[in-house]
């Protein structure tokens, strides 16, 4: 191909041809690794010295010196959790030791009245005084126990015990103090009764009814709708003892929390249980230290358990042979039995346990466990409804 000369170029195109320097040489791009090496360099060397900085400072202010990276620093980091451990095992045997010393010389025994078939008193929307009795009995206790206190339970599910085997387990176990939990009830519809109330034995023994006040002087600072007072044997009937206060040889304490059948009460119950628990706790040991069970730090200081000076359960009375009877026996008796019922025998409880009134009943009724009316026992013949029993 021939080239053009400039002269058929220009007459072409109109313009000279446009040729480029020989001398001058096409610049090349020229990448500076160099100085992008350095700049990276010192990028480098201005965080490690502010990170140097930082740590500088830091140890000036805990009034330390800079630690220094050196092949020691992983000998160092194992020394440290070596003095660690020890420093926990140290801590575990001065918790143990904290443990010890917070240990309190009492053992106190909490009844939760009811259970099982017996379901105590109801209100109208179905709650019943056995469930209440045991979810406060159980707080007591977890409080007692925080404190250090030794704590006995006659139940702790829903199970139906006796009261021979309540007051029983209360001796056998020797507890220095007794403490029954029962809610109240009142049949008067729509009545506003309501309140906290305690009960001790016949005779108001000094000790129980140390207890007793105490601890209605403390749920009182925590805040009841009434402080209906500390009274002695059976509501109406001050000449008869509950089982728990009449049987146990300890001090004892029947504490009503409240009528069930008022929602003031209950309400109160709701929000305060654990507060409740803690002051009944509190005027436990209180009292013993006030009685010289234990002193202050809960060291014991009786050498035995603690009993009640009231009287001791009557032993029960012989059988005395069937006397003639007269006319006016005979008329009399007939009298009493035209009142009595087919479903609700009467019995003589004078001597009898209170295990052998129950039996006698279910058998002379002719109930098994599993019938569908064995439930009707705790309504019919109750602890809610024979003064004798616990209610």
């Amino acid at each position: 191909m021939q080239r053009m000369t400039d002269q058929e170029f220009y007459e072409f195109y109109g313009r000279m041809p446009r040729r480029s320097d020989p001398k001058k040489k096409k610049k090349k791009v020229k990448v500076y690794w160099g100085r992008i090496i350095a700049a990276l360099i010192v990028l480098l060397l201005m965080i490690l010295g502010i990170v140097k900085l930082v740590k500088f400072i830091a140890g000036k202010k805990k009034g330390g010196e800079e630690p220094s990276v050196t092949s020691s620093a992983v000998d160092k980091t194992a020394a440290n959790a070596a003095n660690a451990a020890n420093e926990q095992s140290a801590d575990a045997g001065n918790n143990e030791s904290a443990a010890a010393e917070k240990s309190i010389g009492l053992t106190v025994c909490i009844d939760a009245a009811h259970g099982g078939f017996d379901k105590g008193t109801q209100n109208d929307e179905g709650r019943c005084e056995k469930d209440d009795t045991l979810r406060i009995a159980q707080s007591i206790k977890a409080y007692l126990e925080s404190c250090g206190v030794k704590v006995v339970m006659t139940r702790t599910d829903d199970n139906f015990i006796d009261m021979d085997q309540r007051c029983n387990t209360a001796n056998e176990q020797k507890a220095d103090v007794t403490i029954s939990i029962h809610r109240s009830s009142t049949e008067i519809s729509s009545s506003d009764i309501h309140g906290f109330e305690a009960y001790v034995h016949t005779s108001v023994p000094a000790a129980d009814k140390a207890f007793a006040e105490k601890i209605m002087s403390k749920l009182e600072e925590v805040g009841i709708s009434e402080n209906k007072g500390v009274h002695a044997g059976y509501p109406y009937d001050n000449t008869v003892n509950y089982p728990i206060n009449q049987n146990v040889k300890m001090p004892s304490v029947l504490l009503d929390m409240g009528f069930l059948t008022s929602s003031i009460d209950n309400q109160l119950l709701d929000a305060n249980i654990d507060a409740y628990s803690s002051a009944i706790g509190n005027a436990i040991i209180e009292t013993a230290t006030e009685l010289g069970v234990i002193d202050a730090s809960g060291t014991r200081l009786a050498a035995d358990q603690l009993l009640s000076d009231k009287p001791a359960p009557a032993a029960p009375a012989p059988a005395e042979p069937a006397a003639d009877t007269s006319s006016q026996a005979e008329s009399s008796q007939a009298e009493d039995t035209s009142s009595q019922t087919e479903t609700e025998p009467s019995y003589d409880y004078e001597g009898e346990t209170q295990q052998g009134y129950d039996e006698q009943w279910q058998e002379d009724q002719g109930y098994e466990q599993n019938d569908e009316n064995y439930e009707d026992y705790g309504v019919v013949t109750g602890y809610s409804t024979d003064p004798m029993m616990t209610e």
